[in-house]
């Protein structure tokens, strides 16, 4: 069976459909047509992200020494969307994504003791799950908004 052809306006509509599924979770899904769906994993996920804030659960930051485990930890927070820069900015006080390089004064030590407050609950990691959960999720979900966009899934 061939595949049908895809327009430029579908192309363009499906890749905005997705940047808006990835900013405000569920919102995606609406926009391409699938309204319940939509509002279904917005809740999902923001019930979930919202469950790990609350709980402790960590707010990724790249570490040098770790460079890649660290960083898929950062991509699972940030698959949320712009929800991580304000949760960044309430719990860090500023959109930091990395540790600083070496010992650099005051700006390691604020982030790192924040960091390990945040971990010393015996909740933290209950609320890590939820938070890359959230994240990991949102982001499959994006291909799913691609496959209704472009026809490929009913």
């Amino acid at each position: 069976m061939a595949e049908a052809e895809s327009s430029p306006s579908q192309v363009s509509h499906t890749l905005l459909a997705i940047l808006a599924g990835w900013a405000l979770p569920g919102l995606g899904h609406v926009l391409v047509g699938r309204v319940r769906r939509g509002l279904l994993f917005a809740g999902v996920l923001l019930a979930s992200y919202g469950l790990g804030v609350a709980h402790e659960g960590r707010l990724a930051l790249r570490d040098e020494r770790q460079p890649f485990l660290s960083g898929l930890q950062v991509i699972a927070n940030v698959g949320i969307g712009p929800i991580d820069m304000v949760s960044r900015l309430y719990i860090y006080g500023a959109l930091v994504y990395s540790l600083p390089k070496g010992v650099q004064g005051g700006a390691e030590n604020k982030y790192s003791k924040i960091f390990r407050e945040r971990t010393s609950s015996a909740l933290s990691i209950y609320g890590t799950a939820y938070i890359w959960t959230a994240g990991l999720m949102n982001l499959l979900l994006l291909f799913d908004i691609w496959d209704i966009g472009m026809a490929r899934r009913l």
